[in-house]
């Protein structure tokens, strides 16, 4: 009874502020646990995201496959709810919904993506581990011996295992069973070693070259003590075809969380979401030197994302009709300019009116600025149709409490009719907003090697082939 599975997890477009829309989940107190899963049974895939936005993510999720799958009547066949806060869970009776995802599927409130799990149970740490090998590498099941085939010619390092617990999405920081599941993780990522080059260390250049071409996540997440669903997915990099480390799912974050507090007071605390925005793109503004241009941040006052970009060593360009706080009007590597972000353009354009045969390498424009989507597809317009910068961050701000799906998807669009890559994502750090990134598809710069400012919210149990042991309380 072998069977065969297509698809893979995790994109496009939504936004919203956890009001929820007309798709209504099932109480998050009394929703079952999935169903062990076998050979020959379909898998559910999960979703995390911010808590308190989990009904906005099901509305982005039902949208998008009822354009792709033809109307509500089929997707109401499927299962799709919240069991647990912070959590979404997708699943049919019949099918893998791996096979009807695209295999970009990254929805804008969704912080991670673990497609086609195996679900087990097990009373003992090493039993659930066992349990999870045995059906990840089952080889009467078509697609994990699939999936074992491509793994197991994977580059060594390129294999991180991520432990995962339901309150992860409310950003405590020790949420319940962490540690639990924590020891399965690495017991899993023991027995991986063992048997999966991916899962040991890098040894030379050539394995670090092909690293940022190809990764490899393993995500457990404990459901109950004796129950845990397990995804092994082969992520997206655009390493192949972006100047920068982009994966999804995310290949660094376990849960997609970046811890982006800054121990210093800062005129406002708006820079996490910045912060957030380069962990999620694997990229950022290089350090002050030589040929490399100022960041511009438009509608910069009270300074929160300069502020956190001079920490990084940024020379800004900061753009307000209202000054800067104190300190950052008094910084010789802030240059403020008084006047109207949105009919500003940077020194490097002669005019407004001037269009660039390319962008400068490494050149930023940021943008905290109050703008709502049809004042930020002016903005992509004149940055990204004028080729102005090869990178933009902006926060798209939302009106009342329904989301405005297609104006959203509008300024994604406008960013793409221009040669752009573009992705929008809530972080955690965002209220009634999303964050819209944008890249140059033809910049062929490297990515930036600075260090990015903060570190995982939570602890990754392998990366790079090494496993960090949790601490004994």
């Amino acid at each position: 009874n072998k069977r065969k599975r297509s698809g893979r997890g995790g994109g496009g477009g939504g936004a919203g502020n956890g009001a929820g829309g007309d798709w209504s989940t099932q109480s998050r107190t009394d929703a079952p646990l999935p169903a062990l899963t076998s050979a020959t049974s379909p898998r559910p895939s999960y979703f995390t995201a911010r808590h308190t936005y989990e009904d906005t993510l099901i509305e982005e999720i039902k949208r998008n496959l009822g354009f792709s799958l033809g109307g509500k009547d089929v997707i109401d066949k499927m299962s799709l709810q919240s069991p647990h806060p912070g959590v979404i869970c997708l699943e049919d009776s019949k099918i893998d919904v791996t096979q009807v995802l695209p295999g970009d599927f990254d929805p804008t409130y969704a912080l991670q993506s673990l497609p086609d799990c195996v679900v087990v149970k097990a009373e003992s740490i090493k039993g659930l581990a066992t349990a999870i090998m045995d059906s990840l590498l089952d080889q009467d099941d078509e697609c994990a011996a699939s999936i074992q085939t491509q793994l197991w010619s994977a580059p060594r390092g390129s294999l991180s295992v991520h432990a995962l617990v339901p309150q992860m999405g409310r950003g405590v920081p020790e949420p319940q069973m962490m540690r639990r599941s924590s020891k399965v993780a690495e017991e899993v990522a023991a027995q991986m070693k063992k048997i999966c080059p991916a899962a040991r260390p890098a040894r030379d250049e050539e394995d670090d070259e092909e690293l940022k071409r190809q990764k490899w996540l393993l995500q457990i997440l404990l459901l109950e003590p004796e129950v845990a669903a397990a995804s092994l997915i082969q992520c997206i990099t655009s390493a192949q075809t972006l100047p920068c480390s982009l994966t999804w799912p995310n290949w660094s974050l376990p849960a997609g969380l970046a811890k982006v507090d800054i121990e210093q007071v800062m005129p406002s605390s708006a820079y996490r979401k910045l912060l957030e925005s380069f962990w999620y793109m694997g990229d950022r503004p290089p350090v002050d030197g030589p040929h490399v241009p100022p960041v511009v941040d438009l509608g910069a006052c009270p300074g929160g994302w300069t502020g956190a970009l001079r920490l990084m060593g940024c020379r800004v360009l900061s753009v307000d009709r209202s000054p800067l706080d104190d300190a950052l009007m008094n910084d010789e590597l802030v240059e403020f300019v008084e006047g109207d972000a949105f009919k500003f353009f940077p020194p490097w354009v002669d005019e407004y009116s001037a269009t660039l045969d390319a962008p400068p390498d490494n050149s930023w424009m940021v943008s905290d600025i109050i703008a709502y989507p049809e004042r930020v597809v002016e903005l992509l317009d004149d940055w990204c149709g004028k080729r102005w910068v090869s990178r933009v961050v902006i926060t798209c701000k939302f009106q009342g409490k329904e989301v405005p799906w297609d104006e959203l998807q509008q300024a994604e669009a406008a960013a793409k009719s221009h040669g752009y890559a573009c992705k929008t994502k809530h972080f955690f750090n965002n209220k009634n907003e999303v964050t819209l990134m944008a890249i140059d598809d033809s910049c062929i710069s490297e990515a930036v090697k600075d260090p990015l400012m903060g570190m995982p919210m939570y602890p990754t149990v392998m990366v790079g082939g090494k496993i960090a042991k949790s601490k004994k309380k």
